[in-house]
């Protein structure tokens, strides 16, 4: 029996909450009803509507005329379409999801109304990582009315049968996403007829995936047409029904379910006011009060804030070295690099803790969320210039286009309040490029094995703390401390820090790493393996991710974590989308895993095609990870044969087309590989897709130099007009980008090339001075290496010459 409006508002969370709306649902928006649209446009083009359906009607239309008089003739039909009456209240709660089959904009007008952010996904060209984890997520199944392909757009309206096949791979990774939101929370379907054939699709889907899922979610159905004899049909599947309009439903839940408008503390300094920095922030003086984790740090997690508070940590140089340089006048911003294992985010915190006992008010970046810049620069302008911020970002490196608008924003705006500690590994930070303005109001400074002074350090700790001292004594019981401090000096010399577990033992760090890992059962080894290589691969693995990948019982993960406690570790990442992280102790330790365990490069492989296959797009944290499968160092870089890195570069780009960074290396690959023609063609599809490009119009200077040296066949004047062109290329970028070392880089590689192939010098000359215009505007110490390196090349070439 159908229940009461009021019954069924009394029922919802709307945290557990999702909605899935049909065309009804913006009626009283002044949206006409799908019969009402199909009869238009049977009037406008001059078809006979019959019993047609609107897939079926606007297929024909688009066979006798241009696809953009059915579109154009859509909008107009819609152009009325305003929220008003409930769909105003929507925006005043944080839904799970927002699912629609609409065209209009009715749920987006009503949050830009109420000012809250909205991520909209139209296309498989919206999976990215740009949504605020405060940002309500909005999937718009069938696409929406201002974009489509017909007029130049990745993304299409969904109204033709040809259209509901074409775009079937996006419909299906929405409904995968369905699938998972549907683990935790109930499902309200809301604005369609009993009677709509739109309805059993959805309805019959939805408890598919319930039932796939073993989700124990409740289905409601939010009818505006009372039916009661359908509605038996639909309850005797497990669906609830309810009788109502999208008003009176809006009205009911406001006296049951209270809105989530921000009530700020009255305390100017907090961070709550601002609800995008909220999610992704770590507030050092409430990690300082938290438990402190000794053993989790002795066996190679990176010291907590709690852990230094209770000095659980010993005294690193470059602390102290930075640390009397942060003040009014001093640099902005703090880099410290070094390679994997060396200390830095522990000797990071340190810094932040030392400066937060000054007064600062000190946080820290949450890694698995994108940095928000425009947010922390109003946070700064806030205060005034007495109250100083600071924030740490670990593994800066991953976020450094951000980092560098902030930076600019920083030196542009004149703010002195706001100081970033940045920290990443060398080799993933050197090859970037940075902002100007990192190099003039920034210090950099580079860690690496302790020093005499810090090993005495270390040895006090050890020392006067009887729970360390416990831990290491295995190791070095019976020593005196000047034998204890020998062998320390030996090991700190021959070895990375990593952990004080490496540091004390009398075995190889390898083998400490292996024998725990032969401890373990054989489900439990299969498991950490693949977090580790995942992990030691860029992927940014979570409880969902592994779900899917080894087919592992929910209700099993408990146990598993638990017999791989203080190997593995899940931590929150967004409660609210249900994802959970998995992390191992240390970077170098899944490092050594992955190593001995997936020795096998074919293996290695075909692992990355698992994981290609079984990312969601939709999730943010996904799409990170195949981000980080490209990184320059590691990932699918680790694969040799660049025909199979390829082959993994084109899923990516199939399963997030709107990612650019797999398209960059895909180009690369094939300009290297000599496949020129391949390689024009994926330039053109990414200029279509994406227009200008700083990396694109790069590899159109590269495939030139390659193509004049390269293919064979070619007259010398025609291997001279095609480096003439690059040449005007290079220099057009030069101007844009002149501060870009690879643009820079670019136009030497044309002038070497020109010198080579003919003996003129005008392009190198011309290039060698922009270069080094750039080193002494920018202070990159890169490009100074790039001047040695050109220089160099001329000089080898002169000597020929002379």
């Amino acid at each position: 029996m159908p229940v009461e409006i009021d019954t069924l508002a009394s029922r919802i969370e709307p945290e557990k909450s999702i909605l899935f709306f049909g065309a009804g649902a913006s009626i009283p928006s002044n949206a006409p009803s799908v019969s009402k649209l199909i009869s238009a446009l049977s009037k406008k083009f001059g078809i006979d509507s019959s019993d047609y359906e609107l897939s079926e009607i606007t297929e024909f239309i688009c066979e006798d005329h241009d696809r953009r008089d059915l579109i154009r003739f859509l909008r107009e039909s819609l152009k009325n379409v305003r929220p008003s009456g409930g769909m105003l209240n929507l925006p005043l709660y944080n839904w799970k999801s927002i699912y629609t089959t609409n065209y209009d904009n009715v749920v987006e007008e009503s949050y830009r109304r109420k000012g809250k952010d909205l991520k909209v996904y139209t296309s498989n060209f919206d999976f990215d990582a740009t949504a605020a984890p405060s940002s309500q997520k909005l999937f718009k199944i069938h696409g929406t009315l201002e974009k489509d392909k017909s007029f130049g757009d990745a993304s299409k309206i969904v109204i033709t049968e040809s259209d509901y096949q074409d775009t079937e791979e996006y419909r299906d990774y929405i409904y995968d996403r369905l699938k998972s939101d549907l683990s935790d929370s109930h499902l309200i379907i809301i604005g369609y007829s009993l009677s709509d054939p739109a309805i059993k699709e959805i309805v019959e889907r939805a408890l598919r995936i319930k039932k796939e899922s073993a989700s124990i979610c409740k289905i409601y159905l939010f009818m505006f047409k009372e039916d009661n004899n359908r509605a038996r049909m639909l309850e005797s599947k497990g669906v609830t029904v309810c009788f109502g309009g999208i008003d009176s439903f809006f009205n009911s839940l406001s006296r049951y379910a209270p809105d989530t408008d921000v009530v700020y503390s009255t305390d100017s300094s907090t961070i709550e006011k601002y609800p995008d920095l909220v999610p992704v922030t770590f507030v050092v003086e409430n990690l300082i009060n938290s438990d402190s984790n000794v053993s989790a740090m002795y066996n190679g997690s990176a010291a907590t804030y709690a852990d230094i508070s209770s000095k659980m940590t010993f005294e690193r140089t470059i602390v102290d070295l930075l640390g009397e340089k942060v003040n009014g006048e001093g640099p902005r911003f703090y880099t410290i690099l070094g390679a994997s294992g060396v200390g830095k985010t522990t000797a990071a915190r340190q810094l932040v803790k030392s400066l937060y006992d000054r007064g600062f008010d000190c946080f820290e970046h949450n890694s698995d969320y994108d940095f928000n810049p425009d947010a922390w620069l109003a946070y700064a302008k806030s205060h005034g210039d007495d109250r100083k911020t600071v924030v740490f970002v670990d593994d800066a490196h991953s976020y450094l286009n951000k980092v560098n608008i902030l930076a600019d924003r920083i030196a542009v705006d004149g703010v002195k309040n706001l100081y970033l500690i940045l920290a990443s590994v060398t080799n993933q930070w050197l090859p970037r490029v940075k902002s100007p303005s990192i190099f003039r109001l920034g210090i950099e400074k580079r860690l690496e094995r302790l020093d005499r002074k810090e090993i005495e350090s270390l040895i006090s700790l050890v020392e006067s703390n009887s729970e360390l001292n416990r831990l290491a004594e295995e190791s070095f019981s019976g020593f005196s401390r000047y034998e204890r401090r020998r062998r320390l000096v030996d090991r700190c010399d021959s070895d990375m820090f990593v952990c004080l577990k490496n540091i004390f033992a009398s075995e190889k760090f390898d083998d400490i790493i292996l024998r725990e890992y032969s401890e373990l059962d054989d489900n439990s080894q299969e498991i950490y393996r693949l977090v580790a290589a995942m992990e030691n691969a860029g992927v940014r693995v979570h409880r969902q991710l592994v779900i899917r990948m080894l087919n592992v019982d929910p209700s099993m993960i408990p146990v598993v974590l638990a017999k791989l406690t203080d190997i593995v570790t899940e931590y929150t990442v967004s409660e609210r989308e249900g994802i959970y992280g998995w992390k191992g102790r240390h970077s170098i330790i899944v490092g050594i895993i992955a190593k001995y365990k997936f020795d096998d490069k074919e293996e290695l492989y075909k692992l990355f095609e698992s994981v290609i296959d079984a990312i969601s797009p939709t999730y943010e944290i996904e799409i990170r990870s195949i981000r980080e499968l490209c990184s320059v160092d590691g990932g699918i870089h680790s694969i040799p044969d660049k025909g199979k890195r390829n082959h993994i570069l084109r899923r990516m780009m199939s399963v997030a087309p709107g990612e650019r960074l797999p398209r960059h290396r895909l180009i690369r690959n094939l300009i290297e590989m000599g496949e020129f023609d391949k390689a024009e063609t994926e330039i053109r599809i990414f200029e279509k897709d994406f227009r200008r490009d700083p990396s694109v119009e790069r590899y159109k200077v590269k495939l030139m130099v390659e193509r004049a040296q390269k293919t064979n066949g070619l007259m010398l004047e025609d291997r001279r007009v095609i480096l003439q062109h690059a040449s005007e290329l290079a220099e057009t970028l030069v101007e844009r980008y002149s501060d870009n070392k690879y643009v820079l880089s670019s136009f030497c590689d044309v002038g070497i090339a020109m010198c080579e192939l003919s003996g003129c010098f005008e392009i190198i000359d011309r290039s060698l001075e922009k270069l080094k215009e750039a080193e002494t505007r920018v202070g990159d110490p890169d490009i100074s290496r790039y001047v040695i390196k050109y220089e160099r090349k001329l000089a080898s070439l002169l000597d020929l010459k002379a």
